[in-house]
């Protein structure tokens, strides 16, 4: 016999074996169940607000700001970054570009692409992360993008860094201001 009939004989068999493994798999019964919304694992925190959600109290916006007259739960949502640095993100980063995108859960904050100053050919991406509870000076860190238009492209652009420390810096003394004027 040749080596090339030996060789195809061998393939045909592991393809028939291979086809008779995955058929008698096929008669196997699985069960598929609809999860019950009481069955899901939550973290504390969500457990926590699933249960105020429950009993139809709590609203995240009075918790924030503590405006919520019938607070008799003794505990309070937070947002799990520092208020003060977030809202001095918000406030400086929404004031003169638009914002792409806001999660107060992951403390991200990313605006649109924006042309600097009427200069249609560069324009500038921001990205802000803060990431911590408390109101400390390594508690924001800032991305800044910067792209230019040539030959109908858009090529990047190295930042100052010191673009970035300054507003890193404008955020920190924005949020201190903030937490002293709500103390």
């Amino acid at each position: 016999m040749s080596s090339f009939l030996k060789f195809n004989i061998s393939k045909f068999i592991i393809i028939t074996i291979s086809f008779s493994v995955l058929y008698s798999c096929s008669s196997i019964k699985t069960e598929t169940k609809r999860g019950d919304i009481n069955d899901v694992i939550y973290l504390p925190r969500q457990q926590a607000e699933r249960e105020i959600a429950e009993q139809g109290g709590g609203s995240f916006i009075r918790d924030l700001f503590g405006n919520n007259s019938n607070n008799n739960r003794g505990d309070s949502l937070q947002l799990p970054v520092n208020p003060h640095l977030w809202q001095a993100s918000l406030d400086i980063i929404s004031s003169t570009m638009p914002l792409a995108s806001v999660d107060s859960n992951s403390g991200i904050i990313i605006s649109d692409w924006y042309n600097i100053k009427g200069n249609q050919n560069e324009r500038v991406k921001i990205s802000v992360l803060i990431n911590t509870q408390e109101l400390r000076a390594d508690g924001v860190k800032v991305s800044i993008f910067k792209q230019k238009l040539t030959s109908n492209s858009w090529s990047n652009i190295k930042v100052d860094p010191v673009i970035i420390q300054k507003l890193e810096r404008k955020i920190i003394r924005k949020a201190g201001a903030l937490a002293n004027s709500s103390n």
